[in-house]
C-alpha cells in the first residue's frame, strides 16, 4: 500500500520509506510521455487518434515551459496532427519521436 502523500510503502506491517513522492510537474511529465509513446505506437500502426493528440495538447499547456520549449514542443505536435490526417504515418511518428526528445530534455 502506497500513501499518496508519501512514498512510503508497508509491507507486512512494516513501514518503509523510499523516495520522495513525485512533485504535481513530475506527474505531469511521466502522464505526458506516457501519452505520447502511447501516440507514436498508435500513429505507427497506421492509426488517427485525434482525441489522443488533443490530450497531449493540453497537458503541455498546462506545464511550465519556456517559450521557446512550448514552441517547439507544439510545431511538432501539429504537424503530427496534419500528418495523420494525410494519412502519411511515418511523418507523424517521426514528429512524435522528436517531440519526445524534446520532453526528454526538460
Amino acid at each position: 500500500m502506497v500513501s499518496p502523500q508519501s512514498s512510503t510503502v508497508i509491507y507486512n506491517g512494516r513501514g518503509a520509506n523510499n523516495a520522495p513522492a513525485l512533485s504535481q510537474f513530475e506527474q505531469r511529465m511521466r502522464v505526458l510521455e506516457l501519452y505520447v509513446q502511447l501516440l507514436i505506437a498508435r500513429t505507427s500502426m497506421g492509426d488517427y487518434w485525434p482525441e489522443g493528440l488533443q490530450d497531449v495538447a493540453n497537458l503541455v499547456a498546462a506545464l511550465p515551459l519556456t517559450t521557446s520549449e512550448f514552441s517547439s514542443i507544439k510545431r511538432h505536435l501539429q504537424n503530427a496532427v496534419v500528418y495523420c490526417q494525410q494519412q502519411e504515418f511515418g511523418a507523424a511518428t517521426f514528429e512524435l519521436r522528436a517531440l519526445r526528445g524534446h520532453l526528454q530534455r526538460l
